[in-house]
């Protein structure tokens, strides 16, 4: 169970004249109030529709998660537990980004498709460790609400995992 909030884009696209979703993305972010769960929006859209369109919103900063969530916590500890105090003194190897930018960007095209898309320019443009440490946490998220990524999830943050360690 998901619960989303809708973010300072979410909320200019109700505001501004000029709209830039679809009319049934609209439908959905106007349901997103912070409150109600996924499975609740599930009454009012087909399952598949409502989770491609969740991640399009995710992806592309319309909706996040509500500040402290349960499932935003454990992410966070799953996501950043692999930086430990040392790797948050030390500057990450540019070869060690490098390689887990490559992972992330596969992982991404491979099992996100086009709902990565927003993702996967998060990556593409990452190039420090604060910024390493936010991609993947968006990359874990949406591969976790990804049909195809979801059994994936967990062995590509090992992989993740092993390249910062070695």
């Amino acid at each position: 169970m998901m619960v989303y909030e809708k973010s300072t884009l979410g909320n200019d696209e109700f505001t501004n004249a000029k709209r830039s979703l679809h009319f049934k993305e609209r439908q959905v972010l106007l349901l997103v109030n912070g409150v109600r769960s996924t499975e609740e929006l599930e009454q009012f859209f087909k399952k598949e529709l409502l989770v491609e369109t969740i991640q399009k919103l995710e992806s592309n900063g319309y909706i996040q998660r509500p500040k402290g969530s349960i499932s935003e916590r454990r992410t966070s500890i799953t996501t950043l537990s692999i930086f430990n105090e040392d790797n948050a003194r030390t500057p990450i190897d540019p070869k060690k980004l490098a390689t887990i930018k490559v992972i992330l960007i596969e992982a991404t095209e491979d099992y996100l498709g086009l709902m990565g898309r927003g993702v996967k320019a998060k990556i593409e443009a990452c190039d420090n460790e604060f910024d390493l440490r936010s991609c993947i946490s968006s990359w874990h998220m949406a591969m976790r609400e990804s049909k195809l990524g979801r059994e994936s999830a967990s062995s590509l943050m090992e992989q993740i995992h092993q390249s910062i360690e070695n």
